[in-house]
């Protein structure tokens, strides 16, 4: 009997709008340095178009590190609680003591009540703390009218009938519910609803055969958050939920995002734009929501894994058929907390050039529910080349390496999580993350890095907010000989450690916006410092300060950063890590959106005082073209420096009103959908013992109260 009711399952598990497959590359607290925001590596997010301040812990899982670190964390406040218990304890022994002494024996009714044990040889002795009692075949019913027919053996329960099942925490209510005392089956007839864990599920019909835990329901609806579903009836047995001729529809609204990250970090929305110059794919096409048609959905519930899967679908945009796909199964953990599908990737990565591919998706059994991507890619850098990429992903780390014959390069680049805060990046022949001095390459590197950014609204007034970053990393690199720039620098295979700190401070000073008019104006300053130490010996010192601005005018948007420098640069490796931007870095990006359907930008960065340590007076050099309409635009972009062209992928849709239809849904496991087997971990939060009242004071007090019983003199008395 305990697992016949797996259709409420549905309700807690189809909601995966919290999934988000993320570039871990990419530089969330970036200040608009352009250095921090070129190369960044394809990847997709979905995310809520207005939820810019997510928790990104929350996404990615709780870290082994962090679990073992709040176990200690726990471990520690027990044992001080407890001990300052101890202390309590003694220290109101001795004060009651030293009562009895100053004021005699206190009376009894002036004594804490203490509870005393029970000697009482015929009172149960509970031992090892309270038990719950389970009776596993109980079941409460409550009706307005309850008959029995002898001929069929029938108990009918009419008059708003519910039946309520304990051990599975489960109501059920109907017109009316007929109970077969002989075949051990129960109908619910009209009306039929089930409640689990405040979630109802709808039908005319359902029967439960409670010999063989099965169960049938007819014209099955439901609703949640985000999603409606129906379907014409349901089978459930102990292991399988199969629902029939169904439909799942995203009733309310929801922005799906799926991005390709780009190079120069330009983000076309940041541009005011006025509504009536908006555009939308569906103002060409009409209806934009995606309909699928699928002839079988099979959900299968692993053991740290949830798989869905799509056989024979049809997908449309709107009205407009877009393709068929004989199968596409989608991988995720138990929470959720990301995704990964057997689609082809295609898009561009440093030292590989641009790259496609189809794709394969492998379960694994590490780090809670994790997954490994097989691509055999084509590739081209120098010419059409071949080779494979793997694409590895969990809760807590996302790594990709490749090879491909046409540059004839392997590339590696990772991320592990370890904390909120504290991470581990590692690569080869890949641009890394390397705070404001922006992505550098290493022939290969491993650091670990503590990271933590804060925000002081209104610092220096209303709407004049500091922002504050700071970086820590130790590691171990080797510097690289791969010179597309034509860059003054020795080539050497240096290979040592690298301590460095890094800050970052900027400081909002004026701010102007009006949407109306599409006029912004925002003048910031900006302050930043990084000292580092290499095994070898030598140091690098790195200071800058200045000022910065971005404006909007109409179509024209444009940041413009200015630093002014002083550094020691000391680096043994220069290839990697030499401070490129000389005593007088000019940084500017500037934005133009032409028509509802295309927009240009342009970003470069400049040694003023032409005396950069590489000998080139232009930094960065990049062009970017993005069409399409403001929900769907294709952005292509040259870098000239590095003669490399990269290309994304942005959509920004509303989902409200997609749907899927299915000739079958089959759940397999549905009582472990969504559920994970993974601890879960807490900070402890004990009381202070010290903040509750001293037991001398609290004796003292009833020593001296004194109870007067007044009576009220017209008060009517009884004899």
């Amino acid at each position: 009997m305990k697992k016949y009711l797996f259709i409420t399952v549905l309700i807690l598990s189809l909601n995966i709008q919290n999934a988000k497959c993320e570039d871990v590359f990419a530089n969330p607290d970036a200040l608009g340095n352009i250095q921090e925001t070129f190369y960044q590596a394809p990847s997709i997010q979905v995310s809520n178009d207005d939820d810019k301040a997510e928790d990104e812990s929350a996404l990615r899982g709780t870290p082994w590190f962090k679990k073992t670190r709040i176990k200690i964390t726990n471990f520690i406040r027990e044992k001080d609680y407890q001990r300052t218990q101890r202390l309590l304890e003694k220290e109101k022994a001795k004060e009651k003591t030293q009562l009895e002494e100053d004021y005699g024996d206190i009376p009894e009714e002036l004594k804490e009540s203490e509870v005393q044990p029970i000697s009482d040889e015929n009172t149960p002795e509970l031992a090892g703390g309270v038990r719950e009692h389970v009776a596993p075949n109980e079941v409460q019913l409550d009706a307005d009218n309850i008959d029995f027919d002898n001929q069929t053996a029938d108990v009918i329960a009419t008059g708003s009938p519910v039946v309520y099942f304990p051990p599975q925490k489960t109501t059920i209510k109907a017109d009316k519910l007929i109970y077969n005392t002989e075949s051990n089956k129960l109908k619910a007839i009209g009306n039929v609803e089930v409640i689990k864990d405040g979630n109802s599920i709808y039908g005319d019909f359902l029967q439960i055969n409670m010999n063989e835990e099965t169960s049938v329901m007819d014209n099955v609806k439901t609703e949640n958050t985000f999603l409606k579903i129906t379907a014409r009836t349901s089978e459930m047995d102990e292991k399988t939920l199969t629902l029939y001729d169904g439909k799942m529809v995203a009733d309310n609204s929801f922005v799906l995002r799926l991005e390709s990250q780009m190079i120069s970090g330009i983000n076309f929305d940041d541009m005011l734009v006025k509504e009536e110059d908006k555009s939308s794919l569906s103002d060409a096409i009409g209806e934009t929501a995606i309909k699928i048609k699928a002839k079988d959905v099979i959900v299968n519930a692993k053991k740290d894994h949830d798989t869905f899967t799509l056989k024979k679908a049809e997908v449309n945009y709107g009205d407009i058929g877009l393709f068929n796909i004989p199968s596409l199964t989608i991988h995720t953990n138990k929470k959720h907390n990301f995704f990964e599908a057997n689609y082809p990737e295609f898009g561009s990565v440093g030292q590989l050039g641009m790259f496609a591919g189809p794709g394969f998706v492998f379960d694994t059994p590490l780090q809670g529910g994790s997954t490994l991507k097989v691509i055999p890619i084509i590739n081209n850098k120098s010419g059409i080349g071949f080779g494979g990429m793997l694409k590895y992903m969990s809760p807590t780390n996302q790594t990709m390496m490749a090879y491909g014959s046409s540059a004839d390069v392997f590339v590696l680049r990772g991320i592990q999580h370890l904390d909120d805060k504290l991470y581990l990046q590692y690569g080869s022949n890949s641009y890394m993350d390397e705070g404001f001095i922006g992505p550098r390459m290493a022939k290969y590197d491993a650091e670990l890095i503590y990271r933590d950014s804060s925000t002081i609204k209104d610092f220096l007034g209303k709407d004049k907010n500091l922002f504050f970053d700071q970086r820590a990393g130790i590691g171990y690199m080797q510097n690289t000989t791969y010179d597309n720039m034509d860059e003054k620098f020795a080539k050497d295979d240096t290979a040592t450690m690298r301590m460095r700190y890094m800050a970052s401070a900027n400081q909002d000073l004026f701010k102007y916006i009006d949407k109306e008019n599409q006029k912004m104006f925002r003048l910031g300053v900006s302050m930043q410092g990084s000292a580092a130490v290499y095994g070898t010996g030598d140091t690098q010192f790195i200071g800058r300060v200045g000022p910065n601005v971005k404006t909007q005018y109409k179509r024209w948007m444009q940041d413009i950063y200015l630093y002014l420098s002083a550094y020691q640069d000391g680096t043994p490796m220069q290839m990697y890590d030499s401070y490129r931007y000389g005593h007088t870095n000019l940084m500017i990006r500037e934005a133009f959106r032409i028509c509802k359907y295309l927009s240009v930008a342009w970003a470069g960065s400049f040694a003023l005082a032409d005396d950069a340590p590489n000998g080139n007076f232009m930094q960065e050099n990049t062009f970017i073209i993005a069409v399409g309409p403001d929900d769907v635009k294709l952005q292509l972009g040259y870098d000239w420096l590095r003669e490399q062209t990269y290309f994304a992928i942005v959509v920004a849709m509303d989902t409200k009103g997609s749907s899927l239809e299915y000739d079958k849904m089959v759940i397999k496991n549905p009582d472990r959908l969504a559920k994970s087997n993974e601890e879960e971990v807490e900070l402890k939060v004990f009381d202070n013992p010290e903040n509750s009242e001293k037991p001398k004071a609290k004796l003292k007090k009833m020593m001296y109260a004194e109870v007067i019983d007044i009576e009220e003199p017209d008060r009517e008395s009884i004899e």
